[in-house]
């Protein structure tokens, strides 16, 4: 994946590494069309004037747009602010010109991330679910109506919560390794490898869930904040 069109923008071809083209079709869906094609412009002409995306917008984007953005929604939900900042202060340094070591970035990143699945699980449709097939099962065993919510809610309550922590520590551990790695090596490539459209969609959905206009407000604030650390680059700004 190298470019992406919209019914009146195109990025510039062979101009889009992998990452960028990721997250900018997730967030030009949440979006919407209109919205979409004045922000592709924007950043066609940001790549049109740089030769190449440095690595150093990566570092930009997670420092002031999506980092400040997922510890917003993690505080929100009585999360840990100080796993977030410890990310973002790293991201600050490398943002610097400093060499971080992958074992910083990897112990930064599992806690913050674990947040991060925790938050985008979808706990209410998975309780619903559990519920229901729970409290059918009970039924069918004769319990009565009472009862068997009571059963229901009881299984979805206890196996969810397994489900979330399962869900996220898994996660977790799996992103964080790969994505301290490419960070650590500065590796556009390597990073895209990691999914990263992922993690939005994550940060969208502990977010907003399945709130459409919260959905816009959200993923407008990434594009503009990335659209921005793409026009800062290439000014003064380390590579």
């Amino acid at each position: 994946m190298n470019s992406l069109q919209t019914p009146s923008a195109t990025l510039p071809e062979g101009r889009v590494p992998g990452w960028l083209a990721q997250v900018a079709e997730v967030l030009c869906d949440v979006m919407g069309s209109e919205r979409a094609e004045v922000w592709a412009r924007r950043v066609a002409g940001e790549l049109e004037r740089l030769d190449g995306v440095p690595f150093s917008v990566v570092h930009d984007w997670h420092a002031s747009g999506l980092g400040p953005l997922t510890a917003e929604a993690s505080a929100r939900r009585g999360g840990d602010a100080a796993a977030h900042q410890a990310v973002r202060l790293l991201h600050l340094r490398a943002l610097a010109g400093e060499q971080v070591a992958e074992p910083d970035w990897r112990s930064a990143l599992e806690p913050a991330l674990r947040e991060v699945y925790r938050h985008a699980y979808a706990y209410a449709e998975a309780y619903a679910t559990a519920s229901g097939a729970a409290r059918a099962f009970a039924l069918s065993r004769g319990y009565d109506e009472i009862e068997a919510t009571e059963y229901g809610e009881t299984y979805a309550g206890s196996s969810t919560e397994a489900n979330v922590r399962a869900h996220a520590d898994a996660n977790a551990l799996a992103v964080a390794a790969a994505t301290a790695a490419a960070f650590a090596a500065a590796d556009a490539t390597a990073y895209a490898a990691t999914y990263p459209f992922a993690q939005v969609q994550a940060c969208l959905r502990a977010h907003a869930e399945l709130d459409v206009v919260k959905r816009q407000e959200v993923g407008s604030r990434l594009a503009d904040g990335l659209a921005d650390c793409l026009a800062r680059a290439g000014v003064g700004a380390p590579a």
